[in-house]
């Protein structure tokens, strides 16, 4: 089936509002194991979890959209200001009262809080959000490469072996190749072959009479009869006739003749003939001209290129790396030095850029722009980056203006707030395409203020009214309001357009993306890996990231209403133990954990099994 079908499939179904297996929607479906919307193969989840992809139920999605409720959180203050720095067991209370009252899940439907940070209002569940930020993309074109530039990129097409794999019958240790049962006499393997003409044919002056058969050597041995031996190396040509290799500890030389060594002096054991085939391996044994080794998708590690060059290649398809653009945002940050008054260091552009690159993508720039809003939007407008990534300013203070930004680029937002701390007003964006022509030439803006780069238009046809989802619909979907919610299935496709040249067909293209992580760093951590590590492997052309289990060592407190992701190291036991120092602003947890625990709202006890996130190394 392909992806648009697949789609279209996906789409009927969230219509219908029954589950993946024809039974009725509703609970069971919003809260059971069930299938990836987008790809075949999920593995089952714990109940209460969707799988990154998967659609949601109409009645489900009602409820996406939160109060606008924009107090204080208790779970996230709690933890930022916990004796000894934020703990994971006593770091909150699920239950902090709130202006008197406990804070609890938001009703759906109800007023937008005037100048509430937008984020608060149109939160998206953090799974749909991880869905979302997958289904934005699409796939690069591809590029051929020779195998010493195609390290960390990931295979664009099978890579299927170009000659058998050994090319011939090779030795598999140094020793003797022997004919029969034994005893043998030894011979010259090129004896009928020498003179100047058989070592012009052969490429290569003639292997000395004693040294036997050597690696490289590219003369045809000739046949071995039934008892006889000749030396060879590991990797040798084999010669026909011969049914074995005999180790060379396994054997003596005596007068000319090859003999197994005896009882005595074998120890007390006894050597039986060499069985037919042994350390012989036989032409093929690995894989046939013409076999698949592995499929399009994988990550080039060094011993892909090893395969890829024992197998014939000079050169890979590979898809093409994602350009990523990182601009660090923050008047009160500081590159070098120790921290001062109303200044802090700056730990976000040391730590995204090689994480980002950890992927295989290409980071073209680390930009700090204070908080100058100009400058900001200068450098998203320009950027040719399939990937911006900013950090802070995804908030609604005074100086804030990566929205304002986004709204007078004309971007499109698909994720703006996650329900997930920490990291709840990270967002996605959809940014309109830069203009072939782009350059010094600028637009007059309405307030005839400074203009802006020329932009290709980023007209969208008009939202489609809530309700049933159609082909025509964004993954996050189109509230009645018209704020972005997960009330239906996205469009895996961009605005309809020609597709990259190269591109496979009825692959999505890829145009460009914002992802805004909060200013906190570890917000910013688990922004990248809820929204950017997922349209990043998409991009790239690699397959989502399989999730991880591991029973927990200890309770985990969670928010009321929001997914947390705890810091972990894994313990004795395949277990995973929460850590302390894991409010929002800190690293000290983090830096010492393996993963980050998914804990559902409301809290874990300990021995429950978790959902990981694999840290970034």
């Amino acid at each position: 089936m392909s992806g648009a079908d697949e789609l279209d499939e996906a789409v009927a179904l969230a219509n219908s509002g029954r589950a993946p297996d024809g039974s009725a929607g509703g609970e069971a479906w919003s809260t059971g194991a069930v299938g990836s919307a987008f790809g075949p193969g999920a593995a089952p989840l714990p109940a209460g979890r969707l799988p990154e992809g998967a659609g949601v139920p109409a009645a489900q999605a009602d409820a996406c959209p939160s109060a606008g409720d924009a107090a204080p959180d208790p779970v996230d203050a709690a933890a930022d200001s916990a004796p000894g720095g934020g703990s994971w067991g006593g770091d909150a209370e699920a239950t902090t009262p709130v202006d008197g009252a406990e804070r609890s899940a938001p009703s759906a439907g109800a007023a937008r809080t005037s100048g509430a940070p937008r984020h608060r209002e149109q939160a998206t569940g953090w799974e749909e959000a991880r869905a979302c930020a997958w289904a934005a993309g699409g796939t690069l074109p591809p590029v051929t490469l020779p195998l010493d530039e195609a390290l960390h990129h990931t295979l664009a097409a099978p890579l299927r072996a170009l000659t058998d794999l050994p090319p011939f019958d090779t030795s598999a240790m140094d020793g003797w190749a022997v004919a029969g049962p034994g005893p043998w006499e030894l011979v010259d393997p090129h004896a009928a072959e020498g003179g100047p003409e058989a070592e012009e044919e052969s490429g290569g002056p003639a292997v000395p009479g004693g040294a036997g058969l050597l690696a490289g050597d590219r003369r045809a041995p000739l046949p071995l009869a039934d008892g006889a031996a000749v030396p060879i190396a590991t990797g040798a040509r084999v010669p026909r006739g011969a049914t074995a290799v005999l180790r060379s500890e396994y054997g003596e030389v005596r007068q000319g003749q090859l003999r197994r060594l005896s009882e005595a002096d074998a120890g007390g054991v006894v050597r039986e003939a060499p069985q037919p085939g042994t350390d012989i391996r036989p032409r093929g044994q690995e894989c046939r001209s013409g076999d698949r080794l592995l499929p399009a998708g994988v990550w080039v590690s060094p011993v892909v290129l090893g395969l890829a060059a024992a197998a014939g290649y000079d050169r890979l398809d590979v898809v093409r790396r994602p350009r990523v653009e990182i601009l660090v945002l923050g008047e009160e940050l500081l590159r070098r030095g120790l921290p001062e008054e109303g200044r802090i260091r700056d730990a976000l552009g040391p730590m995204v850029a090689p994480w980002l690159a950890g992927l295989g993508v290409e980071v073209s720039a680390v930009r700090w722009l204070g908080d100058d809003a100009d400058a900001l939007f200068e450098a998203v407008a320009t950027s040719t980056a399939e990937l911006v990534v900013t950090t802070g300013g995804t908030a609604a203070g005074p100086v804030d203006h990566l929205h304002r930004t986004l709204e007078r680029l004309g971007a499109r937002l698909l994720v703006d707030g996650v329900r997930v701390r920490p990291g709840h007003p990270m967002l996605l964006a959809e940014l309109p395409e830069v203009a072939e022509d782009a350059g010094p030439e600028t637009e007059t803006g309405s307030d005839g203020a400074a203009g802006r780069p020329r932009l290709r238009s980023a007209s969208r046809p008009a939202p489609p009214a809530a309700g049933k989802a159609s082909r025509g619909d964004r993954l996050c979907g189109v509230g009645e309001d018209g704020g972005w919610r997960m009330d239906a299935l996205a469009e895996v496709l961009a605005e309809p357009g020609p597709e990259p040249e190269g591109a496979p067909a009825g692959v999505p293209r890829a145009g460009r993306h914002l992802v805004g992580l909060p200013g906190n760093p570890l917000a910013a951590l688990a922004g990248l890996l809820s929204l950017a590590e997922p349209l990043l492997r998409r991009l790239g052309g690699m397959p989502r990231v399989p999730s991880g289990y591991a029973v927990l060592d200890g309770e985990v407190r969670g928010h009321p209403v929001d997914t947390r992701l705890v810091p972990v190291m894994r313990v004795p036991g395949a277990a995973v133990r929460p850590l302390r120092y894991s409010g929002p602003a800190m690293l000290r947890g983090v830096a010492g954990a393996d993963a980050l625990a998914v804990v559902p709202p409301g809290g874990v006890a300990g021995g429950t099994q978790v959902e990981l996130l694999e840290l970034p190394r």
